[in-house]
């Protein structure tokens, strides 16, 4: 009861002086976090081993419950890089069944550390590890997208270094208008935050649209990410039947 009185008074804190004005930045600031979150969200639901849709209603069913749950009133939230590294694992070993219960202990790990107060633990951690951690996340996500970059679809691996190696004894084929778009791309994220009339214009959000039209004017033949559901209620879902209780400790550990 108390985290909850914490909370309400939290929030008529917050709005105690919210007017119109406000609103409207509010309105700007959550537009250009849109612009900058939709290409991050379908580009961490491919890489994550689910799909666009997954990282698109996972950014907006995220945005609304930290927004109303969150501790801070400025925060931004959505799927990150770090956690679509470890989910590809789960999902090429147990499947996406295996990463709805990934993500519902995870949560529940969580609460339980919010609720004895053990985030000031993460102080302890030295700035080096999380350089480095984030670092070979880098590494990992762009190993992990060769298959997306040069147009081709080689069997599940559960790790980086077994898709590298079944690649290098099994040279594929790829295709050239993916890797050509996979360049466009890469130069256009580069290119595009240097240019100053193009400031308000996310590099990524930029880049999507390029492709989109170059893709689509040129009529190059390349993998398409599909349709987006119009319903947030997808029929892949957390389903208790399909929990894999026995391996149920290889999800709690990492």
């Amino acid at each position: 009861m108390k985290l909850i009185a914490e909370w309400l008074a939290l929030l008529r804190r917050e709005f105690s002086a919210y007017n119109f004005l406000t609103l409207q930045k509010d309105l700007l600031a959550g537009l250009t976090v849109a612009a900058v979150a939709l290409p991050l969200a379908l580009a961490f639901g491919v890489a994550s081993g689910a799909d666009a849709a997954a990282g698109l209603i996972t950014a907006i069913l995220a945005g609304i419950l930290i927004g109303f749950l969150g501790g801070s009133p400025f925060q931004i939230s959505g799927p990150t890089g770090a956690m679509s590294a470890v989910l590809i694992v789960l999902a090429s070993r147990y499947g996406l069944s295996g990463v709805f219960v990934a993500g519902l202990l995870s949560g529940l790990i969580l609460v339980l550390l919010g609720i004895f107060r053990l985030g000031r633990i993460v102080a302890l951690i030295p700035a080096p590890v999380i350089s480095g951690f984030t670092s070979g996340i880098a590494v990992i996500i762009a190993l992990g997208q060769i298959d997306n970059a040069l147009g081709i679809k080689s069997p599940p691996a559960e790790t980086v270094i077994a898709r590298l190696s079944y690649l290098f004894s099994n040279p594929p084929q790829p295709n050239g208008y993916a890797l050509a778009l996979t360049l466009v791309v890469i130069l256009v994220m580069v290119i595009w935050p240097r240019l100053s009339w193009a400031a308000r214009v996310p590099g990524s959000l930029a880049a999507i649209v390029i492709a989109t039209l170059l893709v689509t004017l040129a009529g190059w033949d390349v993998p398409l990410i599909g349709s987006i559901p119009r319903s947030i209620m997808l029929e892949n879902r957390l389903s208790w039947a399909a929990i894999p209780w026995a391996d149920i400790d290889q999800l709690i550990v990492p």
